[in-house]
């Protein structure tokens, strides 16, 4: 390839030389732009995040009382008469449940006797923490909880899916509180470590959730939410939930109790059931899982019902995980198993099938 000289002495590259130059440039000029698009619509989405978020509070105001357990706040809220010696039913929902997703359990308890839903520290309208987010360390701040905000005693303990297991918990820990639990289609301690299908399903949705907070941050689990199915849920609460399943700190959260489950697992696991308190078992049987996996579900659900000797296992067929609280119909069952060990805590007589 030849070069020529000018009149000036310097030398001309070829067109070609500078023609490929001139690619190079313009490919860089566009990978640039691109990076700030990408970060100008991840401020964006940030400002919008934050924007919405600060609606939202405004919008749903807590219903309940915000009680400092040492440093800051959980959201309580309890309905129902307070005639001693009724025990206190206390709902302890699912992950990334708030208290909103009680509405078609907690008034129609209401009606029998004393019922608290709570949010668990990061969700809903309670602060977060820097605590840890296992079993152990939910049923010691609901303990603090429950005395700070002077809920009386005894308490029936109603978990659903992983509140199953910390109900479970608190039950092992403050045994003198409890005097009845109600499992709805709880998870079980062994479901992320039972068979190979389970672990990889485990060990997919730990990869998922550790980006969900950042996705978050920037709007788009918000975006996202909006084109979930309905709740279920009746107005207000099913607006407070999509509220609460937009916000930062509850992605946050969920993504911490997720992350502390194999601790939870094995707290649970090494629990020990009060003896002789009534339990009752209620098990969906739709899970969206594969026939062997819900066939181990169902099996765990057995497993579950020989904690105590004065139990009830009841199934619930066509009845999805989540429609047990959040939907109307289901709800019923939930209701009813609910009010069922509380009539058996009043009398002292064991539950009957």
């Amino acid at each position: 390839m030849q070069t020529t000289t000018s009149p000036t002495g310097t030398t001309v590259q070829p067109q070609r030389a500078r023609r490929r130059k001139g690619i190079g440039f313009w490919i860089g000029r566009a990978v640039l732009g691109l990076v700030i698009a990408l970060v100008a619509l991840a401020a964006s989405g940030a400002i919008y995040q934050a924007a919405a978020t600060a609606i939202d509070r405004r919008s749903y105001p807590p219903l309940g009382q915000l009680v400092d357990v040492g440093g800051y706040k959980l959201h309580i809220n309890c309905i129902g008469p307070t005639n001693t010696g009724n025990p206190t039913v206390i709902l302890e929902g699912g992950l990334g449940a708030t208290s909103s997703a009680w509405a078609w359990v907690q008034p129609d308890v209401a009606e029998t006797t004393r019922v608290c839903a709570y949010d668990r520290a990061g969700t809903g309208w309670s602060d977060p923490t820097a605590e840890l987010h296992d079993a152990y360390h939910i049923a010691k701040s609901l303990h603090t909880l429950l005395q700070n905000a002077n809920v009386a005693r005894p308490y029936v303990l109603v978990g659903w899916s992983i509140g199953g297991l910390y109900v479970r918990a608190y039950a092992d820990q403050y045994r003198a509180d409890v005097a009845g639990v109600v499992l709805l289609d709880s998870a079980s301690p062994d479901q992320c470590t039972s068979t190979p299908a389970a672990q990889a399903r485990c060990n997919t949705a730990t990869r998922m959730s550790a980006i969900m907070p950042a996705l978050a941050r920037i709007g788009v689990m918000r975006v996202m939410s909006r084109f979930q199915p309905a709740s279920g849920l009746p107005e207000p609460q099913s607006a407070e939930a999509l509220a609460a399943a937009a916000a930062t700190k509850d992605w946050d959260t969920l993504t911490a109790e997720f992350l502390a489950s194999p601790a939870t697992y094995a707290q649970a696991r090494a629990s020990v059931f009060p003896a002789g308190v009534p339990l009752f078992v209620l098990t969906a049987t739709d899970h969206d899982t594969p026939p062997d996996l819900e066939q181990l579900w169902q099996g765990w659900q057995n497993d579950m019902a020989t904690l105590s000797t004065n139990r009830v296992h009841q199934v619930v067929v066509g009845a999805h995980h989540t429609a047990l609280v959040l939907a109307a119909k289901d709800a019923k069952a939930s209701v009813a198993a609910i009010l069922q060990v509380v009539a058996a805590v009043r009398t002292g007589q064991s539950l009957t099938p």
